[in-house]
């Protein structure tokens, strides 16, 4: 199928029918999906097409000049984005770092013992990090059971085109020693009316037994 049918991801779009006004957020010719996030009133949704069923149901608006002010646009919203990210970044090292230097007082009046997340060089950052990023992988690999469970209607996962996607390690906590919480916002789940929400997947995971406790919605409740 020809990307030339797909829009730009960003695009405002207008729904033929009944003039709802939505935004391109995903456009992926590679999977052949495009997703429109709308707003109305105190209402949010998402929307799932193909190429061909989105060209047919919705319109890209188009103004003088739109091409270039998306480009601007795009560019603009990079560089936010990076330094959006780089101070996140720098904020979680913070935090990261404190949890460390936590743990590492702790452990040392409990005493080490072989299965302690800290690496064996004794460098608390590393052992944690390594933690995280596996404990992110396991998270991902046994999600679809879970949610396969609650999403009766169906359900799609967006920007993780593998299992070890789903999660991020760098979104995680250590709750308790050896317990480790990670949180994914690219799960997709369909309503009754055949609308998309996301959801934020919640999942724990005990790195002592190798083994994941257990999922639940961030908004549902555990």
């Amino acid at each position: 199928m020809s990307s030339r049918r797909f829009p730009l991801k960003g695009a405002r779009a207008r729904r033929k029918a009944d003039g709802l006004a939505g935004t391109v957020f995903v456009s992926s010719p590679k999977t052949d999906l495009v997703a429109v996030r709308w707003q109305r009133r105190d209402e949010t949704g998402t929307l799932l097409y193909d190429a061909e069923r989105f060209a047919r149901e919705w319109e890209v608006k188009r103004t003088s000049g739109a091409k270039w002010r998306m480009h601007a646009g795009v560019i603009a919203l990079a560089a936010m984005a990076g330094i959006g990210i780089y101070c996140a970044a720098m904020e979680w090292k913070s935090i990261v770092a404190s949890r460390a230097e936590a743990a590492t007082r702790q452990k040392g009046s409990a005493g080490a013992d072989g299965k302690s997340l800290r690496g064996a060089n004794g460098r608390g950052d590393d052992g944690l990090l390594a933690a995280q990023a596996w404990a992110a992988r396991a998270c991902g690999r046994g999600a679809d059971a879970f949610v396969q469970s609650i999403a009766r209607n169906g359900y799609v996962w967006v920007d993780a085109a593998t299992p070890d996607e789903r999660f991020s390690g760098e979104i995680a906590v250590h709750v308790a020693p050896g317990i480790t919480t990670s949180v994914s916002d690219k799960l997709l789940i369909k309503d009754g009316a055949g609308a998309y929400r996301r959801v934020e997947l919640v999942c724990s995971y005990n790195s002592e037994e190798n083994e994941v406790l257990k999922y639940w919605i961030a908004d549902g409740g555990e």
